[in-house]
């Protein structure tokens, strides 16, 4: 399995995606344990295009790896991509939780909220951003588009 995720890795940056696709579904079938082999299968249904397989695979992905941020952050991704941001909302707060150091999950999260009308809570979350790292400044920017907007 090892070298077919490798190998995987060299075709999707050549840009053949679908034999990378082929390879990871065989390393996936040899090592149906390992998470990261999930992550990376939907990657490659993510770069043909193919939305319900993503989520198949990277919800596969965190439940054999609950502590996969970056698998929960695509996850939260993929399925506000697909129209369904409260799931997107929850899947990134298990993100935020597996990969406290990253200030991109709680960015995404801020935006997600933003786009739901829930100003003080995406503002929290954008602020959690900046507690991570205080120079993001997708976050900082969000903010200061919060607090510009009149308050009702």
């Amino acid at each position: 399995p090892p070298i077919r995720h490798e190998l995987a890795i060299v075709l999707s940056t050549a840009g053949r995606h679908q034999e990378a696709l082929n390879e990871l579904q065989v390393a996936c079938q040899l090592d149906p344990t390992e998470g990261e082999y999930q992550y990376k299968l939907a990657l490659a249904w993510n770069e043909l295009g193919k939305v319900d397989e993503t989520i198949v695979a990277l919800e596969k992905a965190v439940q054999l790896d609950p502590l996969h941020g970056r698998a929960w952050y695509n996850l939260g991704l993929a399925l506000n991509g697909r129209g369904d941001k409260e799931a997107a909302v929850n899947a990134l707060v298990r993100g935020e939780s597996a990969a406290a150091q990253d200030p991109d999950i709680p960015y995404a999260r801020a935006t997600i909220l933003l786009q739901l009308g829930r100003q003080f809570e995406a503002e929290q979350a954008a602020s959690r951003a900046l507690t991570i790292q205080p120079n993001y400044q997708p976050a900082r920017q969000l903010i200061e588009s919060i607090q510009n907007q009149p308050r009702l």
